[in-house]
């Protein structure tokens, strides 16, 4: 096992997944790829006259704290010993990170198990659920601390 993709949120399952991230990739001498997928849509970029795309002052300011969280994890793998890259997706979550899988070649995913209610499954679903659905990749489930 030589590839591990990573999918982390900012929340304290993220803690988790990243520590057994840590724990796995020392053990097998493993690269280790980060990834986030962010909530902010191309709907975010302003238009100008002259069809110039550009990104508001507030979408950036966005982008640059989600990067910051990505790699504030970073640093954990860096300060382990552990070579890490970093991806900022946008997109739907569970197709990205199928893709990235890919992309990379992971031997591993790494998922956090978040509980949701039944009716939040039910309406909006689970990244985590899609992801094990949609996979060739082997995967471990972090659960949440109790």
């Amino acid at each position: 096992m030589k590839t591990i993709l990573v999918p982390i949120d900012s929340n304290k399952e993220g803690d988790l997944v990243a520590n057994k991230a840590v724990e796995i990739a020392i053990a097998f001498d493993a690269k280790v790829h980060l990834v986030h997928v962010t909530s902010l849509k191309s709907k975010d970029l302003v238009d100008s006259s002259e069809g110039i795309e550009y990104i508001s002052s507030e979408t950036l300011s966005a982008y640059e704290k989600e990067m910051e969280t990505l790699n504030l994890f970073k640093a954990r793998f860096s300060n382990a010993g552990i070579i890490c890259e970093t991806h900022l997706l946008q997109g739907s979550p569970e197709k990205q990170i199928l893709k990235l899988a890919d992309v990379v070649n992971a031997d591993l995913i790494i998922l956090g198990l978040i509980n949701h209610s039944a009716l939040y499954k039910v309406f909006v679903g689970s990244v985590s659920n899609e992801v094990i659905k949609g996979s060739k990749t082997p995967i471990l489930l972090v659960p949440p601390a109790k």
